[in-house]
């Protein structure tokens, strides 16, 4: 099983991870219109309607590929949604913007006509799941971690429709039989979808809500041991990975996480490590200002911040001179 797929939270007890065939279904073939392979649109830090690329997400929709097997993935703007079909139903992983609603459904009908029927939120985030009242009145049932839920409940704005918030809450491993395939990890078509635990780059570790480089490094290391060497690993944004970049991001992130404490030991300030640029070598193509998707939410700015945060919280207190 894996553990936590909830980036922000301390403790390592995930939501959905791994589950075994136990009933095989027969499998609706890969829909031929729709390509696999071909660049995933990953427009970070989207700002709503008065974004600048809502017109054009408006205008050229949103972009699906297929993954591998039954999966799929849809995306414009926002989180990427995982779509597994079959004759069972749909399978949903994340739902992006409301406002993208019926780009989102007809992204979906492209890929099959059958229900709608199991959504999983990977966390709290609205661009991953901002459609929950939209599949829930489809009849959908949402799924999530229960922290999600308490999260979504403390979202800005009030409090959500209760039709928007997960039906089903679960802090232990769960078992969908459906499609003959597995949820995060569709094992029948080797394809692990990830959240925003997983983006290929620079993470964001949310230290402020106790999240730790630590937690990251271990779902990396447990998503590994659970799937083949074959899988594709579908980032919460961005373009799809294989395991060679998923473990080069775990590679990066724990060298640099021993700098960074190394370095905080020493008592070097956050501004005397950004001079010093412990990252440097891994800069170019986990920076998402350089990489993927500049956007002000998540730069190697914010990336040093949090990591510099939680080097001091693992610093050890100074102990009192012997009088």
């Amino acid at each position: 099983m894996i553990r936590p797929q909830l980036q922000g939270w301390p403790l390592r007890i995930g939501f959905v991870a791994t589950c075994t065939i136990l009933l095989v279904v027969a499998a609706v073939g890969q829909r031929p219109d729709i390509p696999t392979g071909g660049p995933i649109p990953d427009r970070r830090g989207f700002q709503g309607v008065n974004d600048p690329r809502y017109q054009d997400v408006l205008k050229n929709g949103v972009v699906t590929r297929h993954v591998a097997g039954q999966v799929y993935v849809i995306a414009g703007a926002g989180g990427n949604v995982e779509v597994m079909a079959g004759n069972d139903g749909v399978f949903l992983v994340d739902d992006n913007f409301a406002i993208f609603w019926d780009q989102i459904r007809n992204a979906i009908r492209q890929i099959s006509d059958e229900p709608i029927r199991l959504v999983v939120n990977t966390h709290y985030h609205p661009d991953h799941n901002d459609n929950n009242e939209n599949l829930a009145n489809l009849g959908a049932i949402v799924f999530a971690h229960p922290n999600t839920r308490i999260e979504l409940q403390r979202m800005p704005g009030g409090s959500r429709p209760p039709a928007s918030l997960p039906m089903v809450t679960s802090s232990e491993p769960l078992t969908f039989h459906f499609n003959g395939d597995v949820a995060v990890y569709f094992k029948g078509s080797d394809v692990f979808a990830f959240g925003d635990v997983f983006t290929n780059d620079f993470p964001a570790v949310h230290n402020e809500q106790g999240g730790t480089v630590e937690n990251f490094i271990d779902n990396y290391n447990l998503a590994t041991a659970m799937t083949t060497p074959k899988t594709v690993f579908v980032p919460g944004h961005g373009q799809l990975a294989d395991r060679g970049d998923l473990m080069y991001v775990r590679d990066a992130l724990s060298t640099v996480h021993d700098r960074f404490r190394k370095m905080v030991d020493d008592g070097m300030t956050l501004e005397q490590i950004r001079q010093a640029r412990p990252t440097r070598e891994w800069d170019q193509r986990l920076a998402t200002e350089i990489c993927c998707s500049p956007n002000s939410r998540q730069t190697s700015a914010r990336f040093y911040e949090e990591m510099y945060g939680e080097a001091q919280a693992h610093r050890e207190p100074p102990t009192a001179s012997a009088r």
